[in-house]
């Protein structure tokens, strides 16, 4: 008995398995998020991060829509300079936000946290 003999076959075969591994990476990278923009998150060492310039409109994105008004959410108003501070000043304001069990829609951003800590660390500008 012959053997068949077909040669363009297994050049296809090796082809094919080297076009499925290149899907296959194509497809894992596309899963992957894009990387931000070098400039989206200056180091939080050197830029200057204020109350007014960040913070509050951070806490208006995630915060005070359970966190303000005559009977804020746990007791804890973040409307305002003065109640972030305070609350800040005692602790538990940035490490909830670390830890991620604030806010509830899920944990801030590594560059949102660094620029929060940054505020703390330099005196909560205003």
């Amino acid at each position: 008995m012959k053997h068949l003999n077909i040669p363009s076959l297994s050049g296809r075969f090796r082809f094919g398995k080297l076009a499925l591994i290149c899907l296959a990476a194509l497809v894992a990278c596309k899963k992957d998020k894009p990387a931000p923009p070098a400039d989206s998150c200056p180091d939080p060492d050197t830029a200057r991060i204020t109350y007014n310039g960040y913070v509050a409109n951070t806490m208006r994105q995630h915060c005070t829509s359970c966190h303000s008004g005559s009977s804020p959410s746990g007791g804890v108003a973040l409307d305002s300079y003065q109640n972030v501070r305070r609350s800040a000043e005692q602790g538990t304001w940035y490490q909830v936000m670390l830890n991620g069990s604030m806010p509830p829609s899920g944990r801030l951003d590594d560059c949102t946290l660094s620029r929060l800590k940054r505020w703390v660390e330099t005196g909560y500008p205003e």
